[in-house]
């Protein structure tokens, strides 16, 4: 009986204070999802957008060498991979609805793996076509021009530089260390329960 009273007033004595509530939980839950939901939308919204920017350039603009052409058709490509890449995400997203506190951590640590996936194969992928196909479309403009080919290039080059060497490994870490914190909080939680 003494045992008993020793794990009662463990358990009297243990804080909760730092833990949410359920309707805190259900409010983060239904929060991570609107935020991403919007996110993805808007990227989905922007990329479908640029895409038929550079669809519309590409009729617009007779373009006479194949270089062109072919870094026209590697942006609308990567184009393309963005808009698919998102509508997959966002139907995952989707059915993230009336989720367990397990099944949504089940969910988030999934979402860790895509993140990771994403920024090691997919985005590199992306980043590669539009890469090289911004290099091909700015050479028809350029190339008659020595000053101006060296001023779009070295541009281009430093722009594109800072984009894989800094700000994707920024914001990979940045978007990592929220998930993390969130899939760590909601362990927590569920340990608790």
């Amino acid at each position: 009986m003494d045992n008993l009273t020793d794990l009662k007033q463990i358990w009297l004595s243990a804080k909760t204070d730092s833990l949410p509530g359920a309707a805190q939980m259900l409010h983060m839950i239904r929060k991570y999802r609107s935020t991403n939901l919007i996110k993805k939308i808007v990227l989905i919204i922007t990329a479908i957008l640029l895409t038929a920017v550079m669809v519309s350039v590409v009729f617009l603009y007779k373009s006479s060498m194949l270089t062109t052409k072919i870094g026209e058709a590697m942006i609308i490509l990567a184009g393309i991979m963005l808009v698919y890449t998102n509508i997959r995400s966002l139907g995952r997203l989707h059915r993230v609805k009336d989720h367990t506190n397990k099944e949504f951590i089940a969910y988030l640590e999934q979402v860790q793996r895509n993140r990771f996936y994403y920024y090691k194969k997919t985005q590199v992928a992306g980043l590669l076509l539009v890469s090289i196909g911004l290099l091909l479309y700015i050479y028809e403009p350029v190339c008659k021009n020595f000053l101006w080919f060296i001023s779009a290039y070295s541009v281009l080059f430093i722009w594109l530089l800072i984009n894989w060497l800094i700000i994707r490994p920024r914001a990979y870490r940045r978007q990592a260390r929220k998930l993390g914190e969130t899939i760590n909080k909601m362990v927590q939680i569920s340990k608790q329960f």
